[in-house]
């Protein structure tokens, strides 16, 4: 592991939150098509390991996505890297159709591989999700 890696990938990912929380597209568009990403937790309706960036958009990101009245947008509060690994520390907000706001604190450890995330695991407010989740669709 290198400073050169170290820092490559630090700037990668650094860049690709800075995008999404301008608007100009998001993270999951990074992510490999084999992703492995796990959410972490003991919730089994949550708390899953997804082998592919499509299971992981039918099974988390895209059923938030349809109760929001717009995009989730990060806020950035740390991130590390070592290598190929980066861990981001974020607070994702958007508003729900009813003027009330999704909020949630998240954790990431993303492994990236050139261009692309292959792996993740993903530390969240479960209760939060959930509830969001259970909100119908507009």
């Amino acid at each position: 592991m290198t400073a050169s890696t170290t820092e490559g990938s630090r700037a990668f990912i650094a860049e690709a939150f800075a995008k999404w929380a301008r608007g100009e597209g998001d993270v999951f568009s990074l992510l490999a098509d084999d992703v492995v990403w796990h959410i972490t937790g003991n919730d089994p309706a949550v708390s899953q390991t997804h082998r592919s960036r499509q299971a992981l958009l039918d099974a988390a990101a895209g059923p938030l996505r349809e109760r929001l009245a717009a995009p989730l947008r990060p806020e950035v509060k740390r991130i590390w890297a070592d290598g190929d690994d980066v861990i981001v520390q974020w607070d994702g907000t958007a508003p729900f159709p009813d003027g009330t706001r999704y909020r949630n604190t998240y954790l990431w450890i993303l492994t990236v591989r050139g261009s692309r995330i292959v792996e993740v695991t993903a530390f969240l407010d479960i209760p939060t999700f959930k509830a969001a989740l259970a909100r119908p669709r507009p």
